[in-house]
């Protein structure tokens, strides 16, 4: 989980009297950390989401160097530092004003507001080690209170068994009535490895993007899937992320399925187990799926063994492999419209772009291999039960 500037603002305002002069539509950045910065040099050393802080000093160092006390050099200076800052995707800035900065230059302000980078001042009186060191503890506590909060779903979604609720206390899923999972397959081997970084990409560089507070979610990494837990209808949000990947530079490609809505934490674990099955019928046209729109095959979904349903298509449409795959794979379609149609020869070879008696010596020719009667109502169902079974074997193995 991570802070906002906004609500770090909201945070500190009255304990270290910050005002925003510029950036306000920058303000929904996520802050990873804070760094103290006079060099604009130096920057290039931060990860990125870093709110900074400054005083100033190099204005000061300038002035006693070289003589020169214009008021260029401090909007120079500024202009540098923000440059950088927005360069390294950081979330933020303060002033300390008052010694060596005593107001901020029309030209910065214009800047931030172009840039949607929230800049703040804070009155010199005001230590900046003091602020540091309250927002810094805040991420820290936030980032515990994060983990404790991924451990317990991780337990309510795997080991029901050692789940205790009393974990959500105190959250914003504890008077919740209503929970959706949405699962994210990413690229293999994505950042090399690297959960640290990966971790603080997500945090603050994909998440901020779906639009979502941070206290709408929790999310951990399972598998090469990222694991979000909503307490909301999860559809929405889905569609979001879906559009966000497909614009990243890392998760471009992703697979995004989305369980159904569960009223209890007891069925968190079944609704996981879903969004992992809807995720079967994603591939690179349709990269997002909702369980809820699956139809027939969530009652497969609930099947674990996928033997059983091999064994049925086997037991139903089994002998058709004794074809050459493409002979066979040409009945299996003719098949489908036939029985997609109720039977009916003229529909079917109208859609199959075939004679109509080319179907009917193909249907006759399927009913003798198969021997069974395909005018007879329970044998077409279970032709159709086999052909949904089929779809879902190969969406699973492709």
């Amino acid at each position: 989980m991570a802070l906002s500037v906004q609500y770090l603002y909201n945070y500190t305002i009255n304990m270290f009297r910050l005002k925003l002069v510029a950036g306000k539509d920058g303000l929904n950045k996520y802050v990873s950390w804070m760094c103290y910065t006079e060099d604009p040099d130096t920057i290039e050393f931060i990860r990125g989401s870093e709110l900074a802080i400054t005083t100033g000093l190099n204005v000061f160092r300038h002035s006693q160097n070289t003589d020169d006390k214009s008021s260029e050099y401090i909007a120079e200076f500024l202009s540098r530092t923000i440059s950088e800052l927005v360069n390294r995707n950081a979330s933020g800035l303060i002033v300390n004003v008052g010694k060596y900065i005593d107001t901020i230059p029309v030209s910065i302000i214009a800047l931030c507001d172009r840039l949607q980078f929230p800049l703040f001042t804070m009155p010199w009186e005001i230590h900046t080690i003091d602020l540091m060191q309250e927002v810094c503890n805040k991420i820290v506590n936030d980032n515990q209170k994060h983990k404790t909060l991924e451990q317990s779903f991780y337990e309510a979604i795997f080991r029901p068994k050692s789940f205790d609720v009393s974990c959500f206390e105190n959250t914003s899923f504890a008077n919740a009535n209503e929970f959706s999972i949405i699962l994210m397959k990413i690229p293999e081997n994505l950042f090399e490895n690297n959960s640290d970084r990966l971790q603080h990409y997500i945090d603050y560089s994909f998440n901020p993007k779906i639009g979502l507070s941070p206290v709408d979610f929790c999310w951990f990494i399972f598998n090469e899937k990222i694991v979000y837990i909503l307490h909301t209808d999860g559809r929405d949000t889905a569609a979001l992320m879906n559009k966000a990947a497909k614009n990243d530079k890392h998760f471009a490609g992703s697979r995004i399925a989305v369980s159904a809505v569960c009223r209890s934490y007891k069925e968190l674990g079944s609704e996981f187990d879903h969004a992992d099955f809807a995720l079967d019928f994603c591939n690179s046209d349709n990269t997002l799926c909702d369980y809820n729109s699956l139809g027939v095959y969530k009652i497969f979904a609930e099947v674990k063994n996928r033997s059983v349903l091999q064994n049925f298509y086997n037991e139903v449409l089994g002998k058709l492999d004794s074809l050459g795959k493409a002979k066979r794979d040409d009945y299996l379609a003719t098949l489908k419209l036939y029985a997609d149609f109720g039977g009916r020869i003229q529909k079917t070879a109208e859609e199959n772009a075939a004679h109509r008696n080319t179907i009917n010596y193909r249907i006759h020719r399927i009913s003798e291999i198969l021997k069974i009667d395909l005018q007879n109502s329970e044998n077409m169902y279970k032709i159709q039960t086999a052909l949904h079974i089929k779809k879902l074997l190969d969406e699973v193995k492709n």
